[in-house]
């Protein structure tokens, strides 16, 4: 399975989330993300597979699955 399909499972399953909460959850699945989470969202994001935001009150980008 791809990062961009990990992400796309994670958001799925667990809704809108941070950039530093899917690097967590990749980390707790033993897993890495070789050219980071923010590289793979921002080309995701391109794609039109993900919406990114700022949150002021998480302090940071929220996506989720478009």
């Amino acid at each position: 399975m791809s990062e961009e399909e990990k992400i796309l499972e994670m958001l799925d399953e667990m809704g809108e989330l941070t950039t530093s909460e899917i690097e967590k959850e990749f980390t707790r699945k033993g897993d890495s993300c070789p050219d980071g989470a923010v590289k793979h969202l921002m080309r995701m994001k391109g794609k039109g597979l993900v919406r990114g935001r700022m949150d002021k009150v998480k302090k940071g980008w929220v996506w989720t699955r478009t």
